[in-house]
């Protein structure tokens, strides 16, 4: 009994134990390792996760951008008729399924605009000749747009070219839930693109001396020179 007492009533015990405990807590790695990968991998999975996210719709956006290249290039070289006829027009923008392959590109918007720049008066509000788009989208109306200005290197008076908008709705692979959140009850977010470039086709019409290529109309009044 009395040597149990002076166990108990050794100086510093507690504190050998405290330490004994401590050293015990720092050797005991492998747990803390384990907590730091439970906290530190949903932030490198998220970041895995939003690269894959953003390189899928930069690619697709690319995609885009190649196809409104694409059909302006086309259109831009004309026909030997003017207006281009139904059947080229149509066969322009079906290329857009071997052009965004692999993606799909059954919901892309197309619209093409003929557009000119005035001989005079300010050459930084385009005219919409004529306009074509395919069935996903409604064509332009010919006039002066609100929402358009005449790009660099275009602005020139009497200046033709082929201006080609084109759009998706992009669905992301992962986050579409988030996209959700930020307001779209879809789910996808719309990419888009245009593409201008020069008039190399058509015909000239007097008094301008650039060549413009007219777009087809079933309504004669609007496939009509600028």
């Amino acid at each position: 009994m009395r040597h149990l007492m002076a166990r108990r009533a050794r100086p510093g015990a507690g504190r050998m134990r405290a330490i004994l405990a401590a050293r015990r807590f720092r050797a005991a790695q492998g747990g803390i390792a384990a907590v730091e990968f439970a906290i530190v991998l949903p932030i490198l999975l998220t970041i895995l996760v939003g690269l894959s996210e953003y390189a899928h719709a930069i690619d697709t956006w690319r995609k885009l951008t190649l196809l409104a290249r694409t059909v302006s290039d086309m259109t831009a070289q004309g026909d030997t008729q003017n207006p281009i006829s139904t059947t080229l027009v149509s066969d322009i923008l079906a290329s857009s399924t071997a052009v965004m392959r692999p993606l799909d590109a059954s919901t892309v918007k197309i619209v093409v605009s003929a557009m000119g720049v005035t001989l005079t008066g300010a050459t930084l509000i385009p005219k919409v000749c004529s306009s074509v788009a395919n069935a996903n989208a409604v064509k332009r109306t010919v006039g002066l747009p609100n929402d358009l200005t005449v790009p660099a290197g275009f602005q020139t008076a009497g200046m033709r070219y082929v201006l080609t908008e084109v759009s998706m709705a992009y669905r992301p692979m992962i986050g579409s839930a988030l996209v959700k959140i930020f307001g779209s009850t879809a789910g996808t977010v719309t990419l888009k693109a245009s593409f201008p470039w020069p008039t190399r086709g058509g015909a000239k019409v007097a008094p301008n001396i650039y060549t413009e290529v007219i777009l087809p109309d079933p309504d004669a009044k609007n496939a009509k020179p600028c």
